[in-house]
C-alpha cells in the first residue's frame, strides 16, 4: 500500500512540475526582443554595445568571454543626454582601449576636448 501511495505521489508531483513549465515559444511572442548586431572587434578587444534606454548607449569591452570594462555610467560627464549614437559609443570605447594600451588602466571619463577631436556629438 505504501508503494502505491509513493508512486501516486510521484506522478502527481511530476504533473504539477510539468504543468508549471514555461513554454519559451509563447513567452517570446509576448515579450518583444530586439536582437541587433551590437558588437565590433577592435585591436584585439570586442566592444559590445548595450542600449541603456531608447536614446542612449553603454558598452562592455571584452577579451574572449571575459569582461574587462563595463561602462554603465556616462563617459561624457559634460553631456546631459549621454551617448546618443552607436558610432559615438564605438569611438569612445576605441579611445578607452587606446588609453588602456598606453597607460595600463581603464579610463572612466572622456575629456571634452577629446570628444570634440573625435567629432562626438554632445549637448
Amino acid at each position: 500500500m505504501k508503494k502505491i501511495l509513493l508512486i501516486l505521489l510521484l506522478q502527481i508531483t511530476a504533473l504539477i512540475i510539468y504543468a508549471q513549465k514555461v513554454d519559451s515559444n509563447s513567452l517570446a511572442r509576448k515579450v518583444p526582443v530586439i536582437e541587433m548586431n551590437n558588437t565590433r572587434d577592435y585591436s584585439g578587444f570586442t566592444i559590445k554595445l548595450i542600449p541603456k534606454n531608447l536614446a542612449s548607449y553603454s558598452f562592455d569591452i571584452l577579451t574572449g568571454t571575459k569582461t574587462l570594462a563595463h561602462h554603465f555610467q556616462d563617459p561624457l560627464p559634460f553631456s546631459q543626454k549621454g551617448v546618443q549614437k552607436k558610432e559615438d559609443a564605438y569611438k569612445i570605447a576605441q579611445w578607452m582601449i587606446n588609453q588602456y594600451k598606453k597607460t595600463g588602466h581603464w579610463e572612466n571619463m572622456m575629456p571634452p576636448h577629446v570628444a570634440q577631436q573625435l567629432e562626438i556629438e554632445f549637448d
